[in-house]
């Protein structure tokens, strides 16, 4: 039965126990109510809004070794500052909002998957590690103890002193030093890759890594207690994209889904054999049996170690979930679309190009044949539409709009399959329908309220488009927005005028119901209220300024290409993520789109692949073992009605050293996690002056803490480890992002939505967003050719030159008004400068180098993700020249510093200690 050498369990299988009450399991929401709870003692780097920053590091008590003197304003674009450690004031432990009296609050599924604190690992028996045995393969047993470090008398009293070591002696260019004042141009001429995960034996394989854009950590080296990341003073957290679209991912069918039976963690690369029947778990330490069908490597299809199974060889990998892993059997693919026909969107002509785009695309939405499709539209009245066929579609009209009775379901909630080419002769008359639409007015809250009703008993998504301030019916709003205020440096309304939204959102939570938002207008809608009902559900928020069917050309291709990626991009339906951790470390605090149901627990109604989430992270225990492992498991339920869990797995080495943890920090991650809580709390209730000023601080905890590594005083230098020298230009581009501007004009719905993007943006995106990516295409000798980057600085954009700007969302060619009239004609076709025309284009296909260069590398671009980016000419002397030099941060305004004055406003900040 087995083959030659290979030694088979002495006992009996024992397989896996089905998931406990703790587990990734969906649960009806019938419970008390829940609020998360504060942790005892516990150090958080988040803040409390409303609260004095004073005496604080990054939320933490100052230490009574050092004191920091309060921050001077350099001018009206740097705030006065207090004590550059009071980065930001702890978080209120209650994640989602203070519900209303009588609101509905999803109950935890259970208690944290942790192992109680001080608990010892259960021990191998005797018996089971006797001569007799083979040789145990994986991570050898003596090298895999997590056992504490030893320390030399020398380290024991610096650690009881409350001391850093003495580095004056080290060399600083080995250390990775940088002194950002001697480096006037300091962004390298590649991408910026993330910093190298350094394990120690046994962990070092080269062959398990998780991929940078699916997990990352914002220190690479963790520190091993709570007073060394006080000490470090950077943030500890992830950057997850859970759902992420994959070229490889290794999805498993078995019939055991090998899991911890204490912590509940999925084996993993990180795991240890201490012989062929059991695994030791790399989170809580606890041995367990190894069932024997995980004997069986699928890919060989034989017999053999455990460690050739691609469980252990992926730190990614996609589980087919058995039965007991759903709580109801997976209802179908479900899709709502409720279009605002008020006066306002139709003239902007929205309605026809996404009818055209669903008419293309009906055959291909995710799901099978039984996907259910229904179309709402909502002026002062609700309008419903009933599709038979061989029948015109009958036209329901509800003017009672804030005590409605909705329609039959079997009505207007149809089978797609059955009924698709009734949907395509609908979608191609509703445009006509509406298009003399003269309501002015618009209940949206009661139309999404509606929809939600409808597919309650299954679940499923809501797509919404609004153009128009609800202004009647359920959730009615009124126009906050003061004109004169957008460049305030307090700006006010930036949270929900009401709570309707909020508690709508719970409804659709509790209904496994996510809603999506399009917003498609210039015109003041109160995106902060409304966005709520997509933050709360997992859903999506896409936002389209002056978008018009004739006027705005930009928008209108962006408009369309999104849709096509929209309509086909994977989705799954209720959703559900824990984060789980090794001892000695917990969850914080959540921010993205979701619904927190416990500490470590999350609940999104929809998935989709295109939004990430930011995890701040805490240590409330001390950690002896040499490294930190963080898991993190998504149970969702395919299109197709299939139930998986998709799982990640990160590994990384812990430290006591200031300089290691500096040194191995990521800073793009760093710089994703403090944007998504800067925005998260603004949309809280936060100010946004508070929010650029815990900024700010977090750029002085950082170079302080780097520098109390040095003994000596290291005057007229600004000293700060190499993997963090471009934090202070990220920050500064980061306060000059519409998000936190100030001192220009920014509407209130622009602000709030790139707020609420930055919190479920990628990384990837994230960074061009803030820091967009600058390349001269005038230089192009082959089409080999890939331009270096440049500084965002008008000082690198030569008036002869050539430019492509991408900011993630779009691309801009950037004309200099000197251009030789030969680069005019090998590019654009054209004799002349005057001869180009601006505003949205494609670049002619012309039979010379640079030509074919510029559009090989803008195709590439496109190619390298999943939407397409609108292209958009700007010459030098037009209109739209301010789109570009805008997002040149590291150039002077008249209402913000230049990166250099910004460098010397925090050495400014830091000399008087």
């Amino acid at each position: 039965m087995y083959p030659a050498g290979f030694y088979p369990p002495k006992n009996q299988m024992v397989r896996n126990a089905p998931p406990v009450p703790d587990g990734l399991g969906i649960r009806p929401p019938n419970g008390p109510a829940f609020n998360v709870p504060a942790r005892p003692g516990a150090v958080p780097y988040a803040w409390t809004v409303g609260s004095p920053s004073t005496g604080l590091v990054n939320g933490y008590p100052e230490s009574s070794t050092s004191t920091m003197p309060a921050a001077k304003s350099l001018n009206a674009s740097v705030p006065p500052m207090p004590n550059p450690g009071a980065a930001f004031p702890p978080f209120p432990p209650m994640q989602n909002f203070p519900s209303a009296p009588g609101a509905q609050i999803l109950p935890p599924v259970g208690p944290p998957c942790r192992p109680p604190l001080g608990s010892s690992p259960p021990k191998v028996p005797t018996s089971l590690t006797t001569s007799g045995q083979p040789q145990a393969t994986g991570i050898p047993s003596a090298s895999a103890k997590c056992a504490p470090k030893s320390t030399s008398s020398l380290d024991a009293l610096f650690a009881s002193s409350n001391l850093i070591p003495d580095m004056s002696q080290m060399d600083l260019s080995s250390r990775g030093t940088s002194d950002l004042l001697k480096e006037r141009h300091i962004l390298p001429p590649t991408p910026v890759e993330p910093p190298t995960v350094v394990l120690p034996p046994p962990y070092d394989s080269s062959e398990v890594c998780i991929q940078p854009d699916v997990l990352r950590c914002t220190l690479t080296t963790v520190p091993s207690s709570t007073a060394t990341l006080k000490k470090a003073r950077l943030p500890l957290g992830l950057v997850l994209h859970p759902y992420k679209d994959l070229k490889k991912l290794t999805i498993l069918s078995t019939s055991v889904i090998v899991r911890c039976r204490t912590c509940r963690v999925y084996i993993n690369p990180y795991v240890f054999f201490p012989d062929q029947q059991h695994w030791r778990c790399n989170l809580c330490s606890r041995v367990n049996t190894l069932p024997e069908d995980f004997y069986y490597d699928p890919a060989t299809q034989t017999y053999g170690d455990p460690t050739r199974r691609p469980e252990i060889k992926n730190a990614s990998v996609e589980f087919v979930a058995p039965p007991e892993y759903m709580a109801r059997n997976p209802p179908p693919a479900c899709y709502v679309y409720v279009f605002d026909v008020s006066t306002a969107a139709i003239e902007t002509g929205y309605l026809k190009i996404f009818c055209e785009k669903l008419s293309a695309h009906l055959s291909s939405l995710p799901g099978d044949t039984d996907t259910l499709i229904c179309f709402i539209a909502i002026d002062s009245a609700l309008h419903f539409f009933s599709l038979k066929s061989g029948c015109r579609p009958k036209h329901l009209v509800v003017t009672e709009v804030d005590d409605y009775i909705l329609p039959c379901q079997a009505d207007v909630l149809i089978v797609l399959h059955k009924m698709e080419k009734e949907v395509r002769e609908f979608l191609e008359m509703l445009p006509e329908l509406f298009e003399s639409a003269s309501s002015p007015h618009l209940a949206f809250g009661s139309a999404v309220s509606a929809a939600h009703q409808l597919i309650a008993s299954t679940g499923g998504r809501i797509t919404t488009f609004l153009a128009t301030l609800p202004d009647t019916g359920q959730g009615s709003l009124k126009n906050r927005e003061d004109p004169n205020m957008r460049a305030a440096k307090e700006v006010q309304h930036m949270s929900a005028a009401c709570d309707f939204y909020k508690l709508l959102a719970l409804d659709c939570t509790a209904n496994q119901v996510a809603v999506d938002l399009f917003v498609l207008s210039e015109r003041f809608v109160d995106v902060a209220t409304v966005a709520d009902v997509s933050k709360f559900t997992g859903g999506y928020i896409a936002h389209y300024p002056s978008f018009n069917i004739c006027n705005n050309p930009t928008e209108l291709v962006r408009f369309a290409d999104d849709m096509d990626r929209y309509l086909l991009r994977k989705i799954g339906f209720e959703a559900v993520l824990r984060i789980r951790c090794s001892a000695g470390f917990a969850v914080h605090t959540f921010f993205g789109n979701h619904f927190v149901r416990s500490t470590d627990l999350v609940v999104l109604a929809n998935v989709n692949p295109d939004s990430a989430m930011g995890i701040l992270l805490e240590i409330d225990d001390n950690v002896d073992c040499r490294v930190a492992c963080f898991q993190a498991a998504l149970l969702y339920t395919t299109s197709h009605g299939e139930r998986r869990i998709r799982v990640h797995t990160i590994c990384l080495p812990t430290s006591e050293s200031i300089a290691e943890i500096h040194n191995g920090a990521d800073v793009q991650a760093i710089i994703a996690l403090l944007a998504r809580m800067a925005a998260d709390r603004c949309l809280n209730g936060g100010s946004l002056q508070a929010s650029r000023e815990a900024l700010i601080n977090a750029v002085l905890d950082s170079i302080y803490a780097y520098n109390m590594c040095l003994s000596s005083k290291q005057f007229g230098r600004l000293l700060c480890s190499s993997s963090l020298r471009l934090f202070p230009l990220y920050v500064l581009a980061l306060l000059k992002h519409k998000a936190f501007a100030h001192g220009t004009s920014v509407k209130l719905d622009h602000r709030i939505f790139e707020m609420c993007n930055l919190r479920i943006m990628p990384l990837y995106y994230l960074m061009l967003d803030i820091h967009p990516n600058l390349y001269p295409v005038h230089s192009f000798s082959s089409e080999e050719d890939t331009p270096p980057l440049l500084s965002l600085s008008f000082e690198k954009v030569d008036r002869h030159g050539i430019y492509l700007m991408d900011t993630g969302r779009y691309l801009f060619l950037y004309v200099g008004q000197a251009v030789s009239d030969t680069l005019c004609q090998s590019i654009f076709g054209v004799t002349s400068y005057k001869e180009i025309v601006g505003g949205l284009v494609k670049l002619p296909e012309l039979e010379n180098v640079q030509n074919k260069s510029i559009r090989k590398f803008i195709d590439q671009l496109n190619n390298a993700r999943p939407f397409a980016l609108p292209l958009r000419i700007i010459k030098e002397d037009s209109a739209s020249r301010e789109l570009f030099t805008s997002r040149l941060v590291e150039d002077r305004t008249d209402s913000t510093l230049s990166y250099t004055e910004f460098l010397q406003h925090i050495q400014k900040e830091l000399q008087p200690r």
